[in-house]
C-alpha cells in the first residue's frame, strides 16, 4: 500500500473561473512522486491555468488542491513556496542581476527578514548552479548570457528553493532544438537524483512523448485523458483533440510513442 507521501500532489473536483467564463471543469489528478508528467493540449484547453491554480498564484476553490494532503488555500506563500517552485514560460529579466543573485533568490523563504544569506545557502546555490550546468555562468550578468542558459539558471533558482515539487510553464518554448533537448535531459536527470516530481505544460507533443512517465491530455477545460505515453498519444484521441489525422510510430532508441505526418482533419 502507497504511503500519502507518495502523492504528494492531488486535485479534486477543481473548477476556475474568468468573470462569467468557466475556464477549468472538474478537474481530478492524482500526481506520484518521483515521475515527470506533461500537460499538453491546445491552446485555450486551460492547461497554464491549471498549473496556475497549483502553484496558487491564482487562488484555487478551497479543498480542491492539496499539496502533501493540505488544502493550499490554508498554506501561507512562504509555506507553499518551501514545497513547490515554479519556472515560468517568460523567464525574461531586466535588471543585471548575476546569476548568482538570480539562484539565490530561490533561498528567500527560508531567509528572515533583514538577513542575509548563510554559508548553507550558498551551498544551496552552488549546487544548485553544478547540477544545472551553470556554476560557470555564476558571475555573469543574467541579461548577458543566451536564452538557453537563461532558462538553465531559472531551473537552478527553483532548485535552490530545494522543493520536491516543481511545475514548469512550456519550459522550452523559446528554445532551439539543442536547448530543448539540453533543458529537458538536465530536469529528467534531476527527478532520478533527487525524487522530485515535476508538472509542466508543454507544447511540443514528441517532446512529452520522449520525457514523460505520464501525460494528462486537456481540450476545453476538461481532462480528456490521462495515462502513460502509449495510453494517452493515439492517433484516435490526436484527431479527437487536435482535429489531425497523424500517424504514430515507436520511437527505435526510447520504445516512446513518436507521431509522424501531421495534417488537418477533413
Amino acid at each position: 500500500m502507497e504511503s500519502r507521501g507518495s502523492y504528494p500532489l492531488k486535485i479534486q473536483n477543481l473548477g476556475w473561473k474568468y468573470g462569467d467564463r468557466q475556464i477549468l471543469k472538474d478537474i481530478n489528478l492524482t500526481i506520484k512522486k518521483g515521475c515527470f508528467y506533461s500537460i499538453i493540449g491546445p491552446n485555450g484547453s486551460g492547461k497554464t491555468t491549471l498549473l496556475r491554480n497549483i502553484a496558487k498564484s491564482l487562488e484555487p476553490t478551497p479543498k480542491s488542491v492539496f499539496v502533501d494532503s493540505i488544502d493550499v488555500t490554508k498554506l501561507s506563500r512562504r509555506n507553499m513556496a518551501k514545497r513547490l517552485s515554479v519556472v515560468p514560460q517568460n523567464t525574461n529579466i531586466e535588471f543585471e542581476f548575476t546569476v548568482t543573485d538570480i539562484v539565490l533568490m530561490g533561498r528567500s523563504p527560508y531567509i528572515g527578514r533583514f538577513q542575509g544569506e548563510s554559508s548553507q545557502d550558498l551551498e544551496i546555490a552552488e549546487r544548485a548552479m553544478r547540477s544545472t550546468n551553470t556554476w560557470h555562468l555564476r558571475d555573469k550578468p543574467i541579461t548577458q548570457i543566451s536564452g538557453g542558459e537563461r532558462q538553465r539558471v531559472i531551473v537552478a533558482r527553483a532548485l535552490a528553493q530545494d522543493t520536491h515539487i516543481m511545475l514548469l510553464d512550456e519550459p522550452v518554448s523559446q528554445l532551439d532544438i539543442h536547448h530543448q533537448i539540453e533543458l529537458m535531459e538536465t530536469i529528467q536527470a534531476l527527478i532520478k537524483d533527487r525524487n522530485i516530481t515535476v508538472v509542466s505544460v508543454m507544447h511540443d507533443l514528441n517532446l512529452a512523448a520522449q520525457y514523460s512517465d505520464y501525460i494528462i491530455l486537456m481540450n476545453e477545460g476538461k481532462v480528456v485523458c490521462q495515462g502513460t505515453p502509449h495510453e494517452v498519444i493515439t492517433e484516435e484521441n490526436i484527431k479527437r483533440v487536435y482535429k489531425l489525422d497523424s500517424y504514430i510510430m515507436n520511437n527505435p532508441v526510447t520504445g516512446k510513442p513518436y507521431i509522424m505526418h501531421v495534417r488537418k482533419s477533413s
